[in-house]
């Protein structure tokens, strides 16, 4: 698999000029999954109480993904990256379910992302999401969806206060 990166520009209600970037490493087949780095930026304020939130993500998560602990790079921008757990239990004894596998693979780091956010963190997504995919320097795709397509109930905090 080529490096693909994804952008989603305004995804959290209320903060238009906070968006993020997951970039996928160039991945060798059947290997396991590479973490995928996100790039998050946005005014000072706002990221203050968004990575406060993140923070929530990468000791709560308990799935076949998980979160690294975010690092602010400034008051503007935090780095975190999406985990692959599927293959954590075969490493220690126990089983593996390939559909975890194959769900951490093929779903674009986004959709944990943001649905993490609004389940776990319990923040508002704004009413749609938009996301633009690219393989190294040619667009791949375009798209725009509600956020009811992407998680079953929006959250109810607000970045921006």
């Amino acid at each position: 698999m080529d490096e693909i990166t994804i952008k989603v520009p305004g995804p959290f209600a209320g903060v238009a000029d906070l968006g993020l970037s997951a970039r996928y490493p160039e991945q060798e087949p059947f290997r396991p999954l590479r973490d995928v780095p996100l790039w998050i930026e946005g005014p000072a304020e706002p990221m203050r109480r968004l990575e406060a939130r993140l923070r929530l993500l990468a000791t709560l998560v308990q799935a076949a993904h998980g979160w690294t602990h975010p690092v602010a790079l400034s008051d503007e921008v935090v780095v975190m990256a999406f985990q692959d757990r599927s293959i954590v239990g075969a490493r220690s004894g126990g089983d593996v379910r390939a559909v975890d596998y194959v769900t951490n693979l093929i779903r674009p780091v986004i959709f944990p992302f943001l649905q993490d956010c609004a389940q776990v963190a319990r923040l508002r997504l704004t009413d749609r999401i938009e996301m633009s995919v690219r393989s190294a320097d040619r667009p791949m795709a375009e798209l725009t969806l509600r956020w009811d397509q992407i998680v079953p109930s929006n959250g109810e905090d607000l970045l921006c206060a």
